[in-house]
């Protein structure tokens, strides 16, 4: 059934291209994964992936029931997330580009680039993506998974510029989630077949985000100058079989704007979705 399933979702050839990125080659070393590097605080480890932190004054999502796009604030994910109360969600794929970042601009500075299920309104996260990120001033790369409360895992460094498909299915005949990456650039793949770190995992949303990845103890940390990162090819399924893009007359659409946690000035934004499958982030520089 996966089989079938992700083979309806395959669009034969090539992506849409959510927007076009000028990308110059990066310095690119080794850099332990979740590991802050530089001159980061020494007491976060870089750990990409989170449920979202919504900004002060905003509602749960979970009691909202608009059938139209709403919008949320966020200190730490841009980009877009469906979700209905008493939707469960099975299956979410997108293409992007790792993004270039500039850590001229932006020292010591993180961004994570991922799909997932479940986070919006949880505290679970079943996600896989990739981090780009400073070093001091040296830009790293490299692709992730992360099955939140459980740890992150890093799993092969990439380059920006490299187009990267990823997924995440739920099989319920034995309850575990699959989680695909390639690197359609370089053909380098990995998946993994695992298991609900917590109690449940609700797959209460489905989403596409770039984000400011957190610390050991859970506090954003600076997001990463990343220009611009461009997601298409998205599709989206929940559990009775309703197949889609991010916008559907099955689940609601939330545009997510990634705010200052000590302001409410914009630091990433998404464009307006392309056909419901594409759209781009955008950063801002919060002050």
């Amino acid at each position: 059934m996966k089989g079938r399933l992700m083979r309806k979702f395959h669009v034969a050839g090539v992506a849409v291209a959510a927007m076009s990125l000028a990308l110059t080659a990066g310095a690119f070393a080794s850099w332990p994964a979740g590991s802050a590097g530089g001159g980061a605080d020494p007491g976060s480890s870089v750990q990409p992936g989170h449920p979202i932190v919504l900004s002060r004054g905003n509602l749960s999502p979970a009691i909202r029931s608009a059938r139209n796009t709403s919008r949320i604030d966020s200190t730490n994910w841009a980009g877009y997330a469906a979700a209905r109360p008493g939707t469960v969600f099975r299956y979410v794929r997108a293409t992007f580009f790792v993004p270039y970042v500039d850590c001229a601009t932006t020292p010591n500075a993180f961004s994570s680039h991922w799909v997932g299920l479940d986070g919006l309104d949880s505290r679970t996260a079943e996600q896989l993506g990739v981090e780009a990120g400073c070093a001091g001033a040296i830009p790293e790369y490299y692709a992730w998974y992360e099955m939140y409360p459980g740890n992150e895992s890093s799993a092969f460094f990439v380059k920006p510029g490299n187009s990267i498909a990823a997924s995440v299915y739920y099989n319920r005949r034995d309850k575990t989630f699959a989680l695909t990456l390639d690197d359609t650039t370089t053909g380098r793949h990995f998946s993994r077949i695992l298991k609900c770190t917590a109690s449940s995992c609700p797959r209460s949303s489905a989403e596409v985000i770039s984000e400011s990845p957190s610390g050991s103890r859970g506090k954003p940390l600076p997001l990463a100058d990343y220009r611009a990162s461009g997601f298409s090819d998205i599709a989206v399924a929940d559990s009775p079989g309703h197949r889609g893009r991010l916008n559907s007359r099955w689940w609601s659409t939330y545009q997510i704007i990634q705010v200052g946690g000590s302001s409410t000035r914009v630091a990433g934004q998404p464009t307006s979705l392309f056909q419901g499958r594409a759209f781009g982030n955008y950063w801002f520089r919060e002050s």
